[in-house]
């Protein structure tokens, strides 16, 4: 049944007491009309949609229209809090009535305060939150480089540390290195824990005690001698030894060697990364060479130093040290590194692009929202202006603009809010790297600020955009005049939105793009070995020191163990092939001098070349999946009193032997390979020209370095002529827990007192490598696809919005002859070209944010055409699709229909 829209205005104007002319009944009649069929068309029964016609009616402000017609120029407005609350709930009358449009607004803005304030709680928890420790700014980490052969964070010298711990600039400095060990406790299964062993200042340095314990002595010496104490980490004591306070004053063995535990650190602390175990220094630091780089260290500026003062410091006594020792130095100098950065590493820049791409995603989506109420705000021009026209002040429906963002923007937030809460545990648990601290990630006040600070500027976005215009006159519809069409300020401020969104979406595409590369990148460098389901673990032989004849039969026991070991794990049900090595690919050997029998011998060995040392078993590169290139690999028959012999790799044979390296022989003046070699001795064959080993075979070169870099010259020795105690075990199976398994069995058969540490799979070593590109790579491609969604919703929004406006227009210029393909045509330009100018603005974007990618990118640089132009395709390709359908919509407008309509 047709309702009768004047009468039902005529009722109410005679109930309000108040009279209006039959124009003004006429004009209101049409608009409930249009709010009525409105309505039925989004699906709503009619009684439904007569409801909504009535709250517009009795929104129209009567009360003041009546006071305006009894010519009342006192006018008594009602209390500001009792207009708030009206509005609000006219604001919740409006939502009730467009559900869907409500929903979708609310979804969209809690989508992206909840990505914003997810990700802003972990970079609050992981970056710029202060470490636990005393004086955590004036804290530096020293490393060593080498310009020259591109190394930038290499472990220090202990001697050239010493030097720098004397520096006025730093109040203190402490040093480590890594053992690692297992502990033997009777009574108790033998485990592989992680240990350094550290200068006796360490815990004064950091401000941190043991919770139970006196510790290291405060003040102490930095090394002993003789004394050998430990202090263990609160995990380790309730895990291991069930918290039992009588631990402390016990000796504990640690590799067969009996120390005594003085302290147990508090829970949480295991400086400087995952660490349960730290023995005091045993020797010296000052009985090495200059050339023995293993150390790490920690340094504390004095108080007022600046970190650039400091490193000017440490520079200018590494010129110094290079020019006194060019034999040990040359080349060489150092670099601090504040430790809260050091310890992130690739997380802080990671991290900090993460925060930028998420606050991209968070302005798009109030972009879009912006864009939505700017939508139906116009679409309610008609209905502004009656309210106008019928005496609502324009503080009145900027009051009710405003309310209606606020309950959106506050709901978005709330929403957001709510994902957040839900998503940080599952972020905490299932990320598959460590990230330091991310444990400690909570939702925090500083968090809460951050949304409530998103309510208030979407707020004022979603209210102050409308209201600027309907304050300027530029949305007003005459309601005699019948003119729909938007006007041209309207138009380019939401052109200007859309064309935001479409930069922004640009930026986060390209960026995703650029990981991409980058992680493909990594993934294809070459390794040298193809081990992909090879077993790895590590084994570590119980040590002691000797001298002598003592020390020979130590390092043979040692030989003789390993051999035993691989032959055991060989004898295993499913093992195709076993070996060992001291560096797994990826691992940097221990760098020494070399020279050529046959080449001039230089005045002294400090002066030769330089090559990567290598210590591996027979079978290690058969297990690998090595290539070999000449010659042979070692075999069981390369004993301690064989001929000495070597392997070298291909860097090594094209830049020292011309390509023809099986049959030469190299001389090294190595005793032992750093502090964890035992001071191996060749009987007759050390000698003031070096040890002399022919050259059986080359290898194809093994990644030997990190990514990035090329690969270094390397000799690799038999570990049956240089052992080492600790050695990376490969075993090569039908399948991984049979190799596993193999290690287990042959343990258990040959040293029952020696544990297995964790393994894992070569494949699973090297994928670690590109964890966290790879993480970052997937969670920008995500935002990315999320912001190129929400652009092309922008899109799809703002052509659509331009044919219902332009319905008049587009039908005068149908009846004057253009052809629909023309029409559709003209709104597909329009629409490239906002697009065009987003893409243009989304590389300048990206261009800006040059020094911020270059630190998470590997191979390739934030100008890469390639990756430019896929992005750029893809949301082109995505915008332009979302415009086809108001194309379409465009061509189909019926001109008698349309100008009917108007």
């Amino acid at each position: 049944m047709k309702i009768d829209w004047r009468a039902v205005v005529r009722r109410h104007c005679k109930d309000a007491g108040v009279r209006l002319s039959d124009a003004t009944i006429a004009e209101l009649a049409e608009h409930l009309e249009d709010v009525y069929l409105a309505a039925v068309d989004e699906g709503h029964p009619p009684e439904a949609a007569r409801r909504r016609a009535d709250d517009v009616l009795r929104a129209a402000s009567l009360a003041t229209l009546e006071s305006r017609a009894r010519g009342r120029m006192d006018l008594v407005l009602p209390s500001r809090s009792f207009a708030a609350m009206t509005a609000l709930q006219a604001a919740v009358r409006q939502f009730r009535h467009h559900r869907s449009f409500a929903v979708i607004t609310v979804l969209v803005l809690g989508l992206a305060v909840g990505a914003a304030t997810t990700v802003f709680t972990v970079v609050d928890s992981v970056v710029l939150r202060p470490l636990p420790y005393k004086a955590p700014d004036r804290l530096v980490t020293i490393w060593d480089t080498d310009a020259e052969k591109g190394l930038s964070h290499e472990p220090i010298s202990p001697v050239t540390f010493m030097d720098q711990r004397d520096l006025p600039v730093f109040d203190d400095a402490a040093a480590w290195w890594r053992p690692g060990i297992n502990l033997l406790d009777p009574g108790l299964d033998p485990a592989r824990v992680n240990t350094i062993e550290v200068s006796g200042n360490l815990f004064d340095l950091l401000g941190v005690g043991p919770q139970v314990g006196a510790g290291f002595p405060v003040n102490g010496p930095l090394f002993v001698q003789n004394e050998l104490i430990a202090v263990i980490s609160d995990r380790l004591w309730r895990t291991r030894y069930s918290a039992d306070p009588s631990v402390l004053g016990r000796p504990l063995l640690f590799n067969q060697n009996a120390y005594t535990i003085v302290g147990v650190m508090p829970p949480g602390f295991h400086f400087p990364d995952d660490v349960d175990v730290w023995q005091r220094l045993r020797w010296d630091l000052t009985q090495h060479s200059r050339a023995a780089h293993f150390m790490e260290a920690v340094a504390v500026l004095a108080p007022g130093t600046t970190l650039e003062q400091a490193q000017s410091a440490v520079e200018t006594l590494g010129l110094r040290v290079a020019k006194e020792s060019p034999d040990t130095n040359g080349g060489w100098n150092s670099r601090l590194i504040p430790l809260l950065d050091d310890q992130l590493g690739y997380y802080r820049p990671a991290l900090i692009v993460l925060f930028g791409a998420v606050g991209l995603l968070l302005v798009i989506g109030v972009f879009n929202v912006a864009s939505l109420l700017l939508t139906r705000a116009l679409s309610r021009e008609r209905e502004i202006a009656v309210r106008m026209a019928m005496g609502a002040s324009p503080r009145q429906v900027v009051t009710q603009l405003f309310a209606e963002s606020l309950g959106l923007s506050a709901a978005g937030a709330a929403a957001g809010l709510l994902a957040a809460t839900a998503a940080l545990p599952l972020i905490v648990a299932f990320t598959p790297v460590e990230i330091p601290r991310l444990e400690e990630a909570t939702i925090s006040a500083r968090a809460l600020v951050v949304a409530t600070g998103i309510v208030v500027a979407t707020t004022l976005v979603f209210g102050l955009v409308p209201a600027l215009l309907l304050l300027r006159g530029q949305i007003t519809s005459p309601l005699r005049a019948g003119e729909r069409g938007a006007s041209r300020g309207a138009r380019r401020i939401y052109s200007f939105l859309v064309a935001g969104e479409v930069a922004l979406a640009c930026a986060l595409l390209v960026s995703s793009a650029l990981l991409v590369r980058t992680v493909d990148g990594m993934m294809s460098t070459p390794t040298g070995v193809d081990a992909d389901d090879v077993v790895t673990t590590t084994v570590q032989l119980p040590r002691r020191s000797a001298q002598g004849d003592e020390l020979r039969a130590v390092w043979l026991g040692v030989v003789d163990t390993h051999a035993r070991l691989l032959e055991a794990i060989e004898r295993q049900p499913g093992v195709q092939r076993a070996g060992g090595t001291n560096f797994l690919p990826y691992g940097t050997g221990w760098r020494n001098p070399f020279g050529i029998v046959g080449q001039p011998l230089p005045a002294r060995p400090e002066d030769a070349p330089q090559a990567q040392m290598h210590s591996v078993s027979h079978g290690y590169f058969e297990a690998m999946g090595a290539r070999l290139a000449a010659g042979r690999f070692f075999t069981a028959f390369d004993r301690p009193e064989s001929q000495a012999v070597v392997i070298v790799n291909e860097a090594f044979a094209r830049q020292h032997l011309g390509g023809e390296a099986v049959g030469r022989t190299v001389r090294t003046w190595s005793g032992g390979i750093g502090p964890l070699g035992w001071n191996m001795k060749f009987e007759g064959r050390m000698t003031a020209e070096g040890l002399h080993a022919e050259v059986v075979g080359v290898v194809g070169d093994i990644r030997n370095v990190a990514l990035g870099l090329p690969v270094e010259p390397a000799i690799y020795f038999p570990t049956s002529q240089f052992p080492f105690s600790e050695q990376f075990v490969v075993v090569r199976a039908v399948e991984p827990r049979a190799g596993i398994a193999a290690v287990q069995a042959a343990l258990r058969e040959v040293a029952p007192e020696i544990p297995m540490a964790t393994a894992v799979t070569w494949g699973e070593r090297a994928a670690r490598r590109t964890a966290e590109p790879r993480l970052l790579m997937a969670v920008l491609t995500f935002f990315g696809a999320l912001a190129a969604v929400l652009a092309a919703i922008g899109v799809y929004g703002l052509f659509s919005w331009i044919v219902a406006m332009r319905t008049r227009e587009l039908a005068i210029r149908l009846t004057l002859g253009a052809s629909p393909q023309g029409v559709g045509r003209l709104v597909v330009n329009q629409s490239a070209l906002l697009v065009g100018l987003g893409l243009v603005v989304g590389w300048v974007i990206v261009q800006a944010a040059d020094a911020a990618l270059a630190r998470v990118l590997f191979g390739v640089t934030p100008s890469d055409p390639g990756s430019t132009a896929v992005a750029s395709a893809l949301l082109a390709a995505a915008a332009l699709a979302a415009c086809v359908a108001p194309a379409i919509r465009a061509m189909r407008v019926d001109p008698v229909e349309g100008l009917r309509a108007e």
